[in-house]
C-alpha cells in the first residue's frame, strides 16, 4: 500500500500484513522522520452524524388549498399524549406536514381503532392545520367531527383512544445567545 507523509511530501510503500484489520495505522516517514497516521482503504468506510433535527425541505410543499407548508422560523412545535398508549410521549413537528395514524405514517400510534393514515397536521408560518385523511373512525376536536381544523397551542384533539395537544413554543434565543 502507497502512503504520502503529510509534512514532507514522500511516498512510500508499507505492507498490507502491517496494516491488517486496523482501520488507522501509525507509519513513520523514510524521507523526515517524522510519524503520521492513515487509514486502512480496506476498512475506511464514510462516517455520517446523525442528529434528531431535520434539514430544511428541498421543495416547498403546498395544502390543498395551496398554502405553502414551512415551519415558522422563531418556534417549537410538538405534540404530547396525554390519553392514550403513547401517553406521555411528545412527539417534534420537524417537518411543516406530519401525518399521523398506524403504518406508512410520521407518527405511528398503536390503536386499532386508528386508521393507518388518520389525520396530518399542516403548519404554516402562521397556522396549524388539523386535517382528517379520510379516516374511518374520524377525528375529533373538543367534542365535534372534524374534516380541518386551525389547532392553536394547548389545542387538544383526539383520534381512536389517544388525546394529542399541540404545543407551539418559543425558539427565540435569549439575548446575547451565539446563533
Amino acid at each position: 500500500m502507497e502512503v504520502r507523509c503529510p509534512n514532507c511530501g514522500r511516498e512510500q510503500s508499507i505492507d498490507e500484513k502491517d496494516v491488517g484489520l486496523r482501520e488507522k495505522v501509525e507509519v513513520r516517514c523514510l524521507g523526515c522522520g517524522e510519524s503520521f497516521s492513515t487509514s486502512n482503504p480496506r476498512l475506511a468506510t464514510l462516517r455520517v452524524e446523525t442528529t434528531r433535527g431535520s434539514a430544511p425541505p428541498e421543495s416547498v410543499e403546498y395544502s390543498q388549498e395551496g398554502r405553502p407548508l414551512v415551519l415558522p422560523q422563531d418556534k417549537k412545535i410538538s405534540l404530547k399524549v396525554l390519553e392514550g398508549n403513547e401517553a406521555g410521549t411528545v412527539f417534534a413537528v420537524a417537518k411543516p406536514r406530519i401525518t399521523i395514524g398506524r403504518s406508512n405514517v410520521d407518527i405511528v400510534i398503536r390503536d386499532r381503532v386508528v386508521s393507518r393514515q388518520h389525520c396530518a397536521l399542516e403548519v404554516t408560518e402562521d397556522s396549524v392545520l388539523l386535517r382528517d385523511l379520510g379516516s374511518t373512525n374520524g377525528t375529533i376536536v373538543g367534542s365535534q367531527l372534524v374534516q380541518t381544523a386551525v389547532l392553536t397551542s394547548g389545542s387538544t384533539f383526539r383520534i381512536g383512544m389517544n388525546t394529542f395537544q399541540l404545543l407551539i413554543t418559543s425558539d427565540a434565543k435569549p439575548d446575547g445567545a451565539a446563533a
